[in-house]
C-alpha cells in the first residue's frame, strides 16, 4: 500500500521508506529503488522560466505539464506511477506535489492501493470517493472530471469525466509556498491560467 500523509509526504510500498515534502530530488533518488525509477526528457513541457506569465506556470505544474529538470523521473510501483515537482519560485529543489496516477494493467493484475487515511483512493467509486472527503461535494451526487480538497491538499481528476474511478490523485505540501506569488491557494491558480500556453504551437 502507498499512503498519503497529508503535510508529510508518501510512504511507499513494501517498507521503502517515506518521502517527506522538502526533500531534495537526490534525496527522494535515493529512497526509490532504482528499478522502479524512469527518467524523461523535456517533450512538450516548457520549464518555470519560459513562461511568460506565472500563472500559467502554475497551472502546468498543478496538472503535471510543467517540464522541472531536477525532477525529471519517476518512479512505478505495480500499476501505480508517482511524479514529483518542486515548490515553484524559489523553491523548485524541494518536493512539494506528489501526483500518482494508474496505469492500465494487463491480465488484471492488482493495482497498489493508495491510501488517505485507510481510504483506497482509486479501489472505490469516485462518488463513494467524493461522498467521505470533507469539502468535496459534488452536486447531484455525480462528481466532475475534477475534485479539489483544500484542506487536506488533495486534487482528484479523471480524463474520462464517465469513468467509474479516479485516475490520477495529487498531493500537495506545504513546501509549495513558492506560488505564492500566483495563487493565495495552492491548489487553484490566478483566473484564465492556461498550462498549455506556449506548449501546443
Amino acid at each position: 500500500m502507498l499512503e498519503l500523509l497529508r503535510e508529510v509526504g508518501v510512504e511507499l510500498p513494501g517498507g521503502a521508506g517515506l518521502l517527506k515534502f522538502g526533500m531534495a530530488p537526490g534525496e527522494i533518488l535515493e529512497k526509490l529503488p532504482p528499478d522502479k525509477v524512469t527518467r524523461h526528457r523535456q517533450c512538450l513541457g516548457l520549464t518555470l522560466s519560459q513562461y511568460a506569465e506565472l500563472r500559467h506556470a502554475h497551472d502546468a505544474w498543478l496538472g503535471g505539464l510543467l517540464f522541472e529538470p531536477e525532477w525529471n523521473f519517476d518512479a512505478e510501483f505495480d500499476g501505480v506511477v508517482l511524479g514529483f515537482g518542486g515548490g515553484g519560485p524559489g523553491a523548485t529543489d524541494r518536493l512539494s506535489r506528489v501526483e500518482i496516477r494508474t496505469r492500465t494493467r494487463q491480465g488484471g493484475a492488482e493495482v497498489t492501493p493508495v491510501a488517505w487515511e485507510d481510504i483506497d483512493l482509486f479501489g472505490y467509486p469516485a462518488t463513494e470517493i467524493v461522498a467521505v472527503l470533507p469539502g468535496a461535494a459534488a452536486a447531484d451526487g455525480t462528481p466532475p472530471a475534477e475534485v479539489t480538497v483544500a484542506e487536506l491538499g488533495l486534487r482528484l481528476s479523471r480524463t474520462d469525466p464517465t469513468a467509474d474511478r479516479w485516475e490520477r490523485v495529487t498531493l500537495l505540501g506545504p513546501e509549495s509556498g513558492g506560488w505564492g506569488a500566483c495563487c493565495a491557494g495552492g491548489l487553484v491558480c490566478a483566473e484564465e491560467g492556461d498550462g498549455l500556453v506556449g506548449i501546443m504551437y
